[in-house]
């Protein structure tokens, strides 16, 4: 009776945990922190093979490796040594595992004295290299012409378990490269998933401290590697490349990259309350997790809009297309000249990931609107001196948002600078409310582009 009684208060508490959504704490050092509670409904952006290889070898293409010459020492002696009858059943163990890799010499050469002198820090690093397993494969394939894949496991781990060991003090973290880091793992694939793997690493170096044989240490990385998923892994394993690549600096240009970057972008905002882009260029100063919230230090400009109305992620609409909220081209008389004088200048609506958006964003503003249909279209606010019409980029049919927008260019990054409600055609005379949804959905459309303004 007692153990039926014990079971059931561990299955409510358990039920009672799944059912509390873990919060965000946004805390930009004027007045009470936003308490920012992500929807129950964000899903992770996933990420592909094919798209993850590509973008593996465009990464590792731009790291800088320092070039060695000289003929590694004693790898056959190692090999004949491992080989030997007289070595204990763990390092056999580990034998056969290098046998099975790209160069079982090199690896081999890893493991010094025996697994029994490998230190704690030594063992979690093995342990998590089995975790890549399940999407080694293609990272392998991805990358053996670059560069030797087991360099590349190597560097990749050791970066991982400094990166965990930050997340997991009891200090908040406060480099920016891990900062970075945090903030694309979160907006690919959830704070709830980014809080399992806070957890599933600390049961990792628990396991691997354990051990006492290659295999528990297998098992042990295999289950971390169950809880960051496949597409986890190749989140991770991107990120950390990039951040190999050239650090935090580097980043803000690498993030583009990634393959769904602009979903991840738009998830950073309504998972996590913050902009990814703010996050990247250092408005997210300090991040700490503890007891299942996330405290993220940051300036007021990296705030998303989805975290600052009340209730948090649910209080925006997802609800934009009722015909009864579409704005109607108050100058529809001007229109057939307004359409002669742009196709005359060679101005068509672009959407922003065509490579004419460039030319358009690099001039003073443009004007944008959002169609019926919820399709973002752009032209520029002028054109050879002279002024484009919106009913110009809606073809003068009704919106659902309209005005005016303002951009910086680093390399290929965009971030937003100014976006308003201003438009003549659209939001004359319009009440405070009308304007404000209008500026709300323009955030959201640009930033799933990736592009995001400050409020």
């Amino acid at each position: 009776m007692t153990s039926r009684f014990a079971g059931a208060v561990l299955l409510a508490v358990v039920l009672t945990g799944c059912a509390t959504p873990r919060a965000v704490r946004l805390d930009t050092g004027q007045g009470e922190p936003l308490v920012y509670v992500p929807p129950r409904t964000a899903k992770p952006v996933e990420i592909d093979e094919e798209a993850f290889r590509k973008v593996l070898t465009r990464l590792v293409l731009d790291m800088r490796f320092s070039l060695d010459t000289r003929e590694p020492e004693r790898p056959r002696v190692r090999l004949a040594a491992w080989g030997t009858a007289s070595r204990p059943d763990s390092a056999r163990d580990y034998g056969a595992w290098c046998s099975r890799q790209d160069n079982p010499g090199e690896c081999l050469s890893l493991l010094e004295d025996g697994f029994s002198f490998m230190d704690a820090s030594a063992r979690r690093k093995m342990a998590l290299s089995f975790a890549w397993d399940g999407v080694w494969e293609g990272a392998q394939a991805a990358v053996h012409e670059v560069v030797n894949p087991l360099a590349l496991k190597a560097m990749i781990t050791s970066a991982m378990a400094a990166y965990m060991l930050l997340v997991v003090a009891p200090e908040p973290i406060t480099k920016l490269i891990a900062v970075a880091l945090t903030a694309y793992v979160v907006a690919y694939l959830g704070v709830d998933t980014f809080m399992n793997l806070v957890q599933g690493w600390q049961r990792l170096t628990s396991d691997s401290e354990r051990a006492v044989s290659l295999q528990e240490l297998e098992s042990a990385g295999h289950r971390f590697g169950r809880v960051m998923g496949e597409n986890g892994a190749r989140v991770l394993i991107l990120a950390l490349t990039a951040a190999l690549s050239g650090g935090a600096a580097n980043m803000a240009s690498k993030g583009p990259m990634l393959p769904g970057f602009a979903s991840a972008a738009l998830a950073a905002e309504t998972q996590v309350g913050f902009r990814l882009s703010a996050a990247v260029a250092g408005g997210v100063r300090s991040i700490s997790v503890a007891e299942g919230v996330m405290t993220v230090g940051l300036a007021p400009n990296a705030v998303a809009m989805a975290a600052r109305g009340p209730g948090g992620g649910e209080a925006l609409s997802s609800d934009v297309s009722p015909s009864s909220q579409l704005l109607d081209n108050q100058l529809p008389d001007m229109l057939p000249e307004e359409l002669e004088v742009a196709r005359e200048l060679g101005v068509t609506p672009v959407s922003v990931d065509s490579a004419q958006f460039a030319r358009y964003a690099s001039e003073e503003r443009v004007k944008w609107v959002l169609t019926e249909e919820g399709q973002l279209q752009i032209v520029p606010h002028r054109w050879s001196s002279v002024e484009i019409s919106h009913a110009v980029a809606s073809g003068g049919r009704p919106v659902l948002a309209a005005g005016e927008a303002e951009f910086a260019v680093h390399g290929t990054t965009y971030f937003g600078i100014r976006i308003t409600p201003r438009s003549g055609h659209y939001l004359k005379g319009a009440s405070s409310a009308t304007s404000k949804r209008a500026i709300e959905l323009g955030r959201k459309a640009f930033a799933q582009y990736g592009i995001t303004f400050p409020p």
